[in-house]
Formats: C-alpha cells, sequence, structure tokens
C-alpha cells in the first residue's frame, strides 16, 4: 500500500470530498451534519474543502455517524497525509538510508 501512495501522481481523494458526496447522497446540510456531530459548521466546511485534516476525534465522530467506523477515515486522511509529505519533501527522504540489522557473531 505504501508503495502505491509514494508512486502517485496525483494526490489520493480527502476524506472531506467523500462526506461531501454522502451528505449529497442524504440531501443533508454541512450545518445539520455538524450538529449531529457535536461541532462547529465551520469545522465541517474546512474538512469538506479539504483546508482541515481529519483528526482522529473527526473520525470517530464521523464514523459513528456514518455507521462505518473510524478506520476508513483515518486511512483515507493518512494517504493524504503520507502524499503531502512526499511531495513536500522528497528530496530529504530520498537521503535516508535503508538500515538492515545483521546477526553478530556471539
Amino acid at each position: 500500500m505504501q508503495n502505491s501512495i509514494f508512486e502517485r501522481q496525483t494526490r489520493p481523494v480527502h476524506p472531506g470530498e467523500v462526506i461531501a458526496d454522502l451528505l449529497e447522497e442524504l440531501d443533508m446540510t454541512q450545518t445539520q451534519f455538524a450538529v449531529a456531530l457535536g461541532v462547529s459548521r465551520r469545522t465541517v466546511n474546512e474538512i469538506i474543502n479539504g483546508r482541515r485534516p481529519l483528526t482522529v476525534d473527526m473520525a470517530i465522530r464521523v464514523g459513528k455517524a456514518f455507521g462505518n467506523g473510524p478506520g476508513l477515515w483515518l486511512n483515507l486522511q493518512q494517504k493524504v497525509d503520507i502524499w503531502d509529505a512526499m511531495q513536500s519533501h522528497q528530496e530529504d527522504y530520498a537521503k535516508v538510508p535503508v538500515l538492515s540489522s545483521t546477526e553478530s557473531d556471539a
């Protein structure tokens, strides 16, 4: 999985995009969703627009609301985070050596 993220040419789908699609299917506004989650509309809006990452707390809330648990949401966010970091620090990461353990003659 990790290698496929490193090799991607385009940014993975932000969890906010998925939330927006689900809200549209449910004919629910961001405000209604925010009230259901117990957070501000601004928080929901920033996540949906990809300006804010989905935190563990929000993943738990969203997972409970949609009935699919936090794992899916955290995985989506993790893919975005790894891809963003690779884009920002690719040259630095290329300099990090691969370490391997060797058996000692004891």
